[in-house]
């Protein structure tokens, strides 16, 4: 089946990778990317080479480079503009000192791995798995003969397969979008706190924000045959839509939770109009909604929004509480906000949105999430 991708905020799919100063320079609201490789190829005197490391070296301050790629080339007799292979709208200040982190590209083409939306509907299955079988939860939560961090793996294996040849996301096959029809920015984001409802720690980063794309689904007879018996579902699609409505119910009713969960914490005013049209939509429209990115492994991101679901009374906060205490390690900052936690709204403390600066108050402001998607079956 083909699916209709459409972005409803920002998102960011890293490959690990980082725009370092001499990557990359600012000038008239674009960055500049440039080949420092091909520039240094084209040198003819091995003196100007060791100019440049010269520059580096003498030019760094705690481990940050004060001057950009622009300023390399010059330094050195090249013309920067000869060796740019690409610009970019940028929302960073251009005398920013700063890494980017990489969005995912392939051939210096931006690309959506199926890999992602696959992972984000294997988190949405994992979610309905427990929320029906909440006591399998705890049961392994409470196993202390499995070591803290392999909880997460055992929970994953004990919903779809111990093995991996059996695991059935095997039957569910989807393709990378690689004709990406959007805007990519060089777009600054920052830590929202919820109690102190400030933004701090920058991270900037090239997004996706705004756009679609297309991806096709291939589900093979397996994948229902397994939800079926996972689930105790009688599903039996007979075309296309049904298919794709079995995967809606699958994600909204995970998607739902994450969000109302979100509406529940101490968010800025834009935010959370986001967050309540997004709730309205998802109850009321036929589309898929999904959450892309970074940030939060499988604990936090599935079983703690579940928890919250089914806990009213906190019985198991306490439990969920003390794991994540243990899993903290060395981690000081984690583990004393975890330590001060008395439900499960006072963590996450912090999350990653979208920040705009504003001229006229002369600071940034929190504007959206990130990594929201809506997908619509094509007809």
């Amino acid at each position: 089946m083909e699916v209709k991708c459409e972005l409803i905020t920002p998102i960011f799919i890293g490959c690990g990778e980082e725009y370092s100063q001499l990557d990359y320079f600012i000038e008239d609201g674009f960055a500049h990317i440039i080949d420092l490789e091909k520039a240094i190829a084209d040198l003819d005197d091995l003196e100007k080479v060791n100019e440049i490391s010269r520059l580096i070296i003498s030019n760094t301050t705690n481990n940050r480079l004060n001057l950009n790629a622009k300023d390399i080339l010059k330094s050195v007799g090249l013309n920067p503009y000869d060796y740019v292979i690409r610009k970019i709208k940028c929302e960073i200040k251009s005398d920013s000192k700063t890494r980017v982190k990489k969005f995912i590209s392939q051939n210096n083409k931006y690309y959506i791995p199926g890999s992602s939306i696959k992972g984000a509907i294997r988190t949405a299955y994992l979610f309905n798995y427990y929320d029906k079988n909440l006591s399998e939860l705890l049961k392994i939560l409470d196993n202390r003969d499995i070591k803290l961090h392999e909880k997460g793996k055992e929970l994953e294996k004990n919903a779809i397969s111990k093995n991996i040849p059996e695991d059935f996301f095997k039957y569910l096959k989807i393709s990378d979008s690689l004709n990406l029809k959007g805007e990519f920015k060089f777009i600054h984001t920052r830590r929202w706190n919820y109690r102190k409802r400030k933004l701090n720690i920058p991270i900037n980063m090239e997004g996706m924000i705004k756009g679609t794309f297309s991806i096709n689904i291939k589900i093979e007879d397996g994948f229902f045959k397994n939800i079926n018996k996972k689930l105790k579902t009688n599903y039996n699609p007979k075309d296309e839509g049904e298919m794709f409505n079995i995967l809606k119910n699958l994600c909204n009713n995970f998607s739902k939770t994450v969000v109302e969960f979100e509406l529940k914490k101490n968010n800025s005013y834009y935010i959370e109009r986001i967050y309540e049209k997004l709730l309205s939509d998802i109850n009321k429209d036929g589309a898929i909604y999904l959450n892309l990115g970074f940030g939060g492994g499988f604990l936090n991101k599935t079983i703690y929004p579940l928890l919250w679901k089914n806990d009213e009374n906190l019985i198991h906060f306490k439990k969920i509480k003390s794991l994540f205490v243990a899993l903290s390690g060395g981690n000081k900052n984690l583990k004393n906000a975890w330590l001060r936690a008395n439900s499960y709204l006072d963590f996450p403390t912090t999350k990653t949105v979208y920040a705009i600066y504003s001229k006229q108050d002369r600071r940034f402001i929190p504007k959206l999430p990130m990594g929201w998607i809506k997908m619509e079956l094509v007809e």
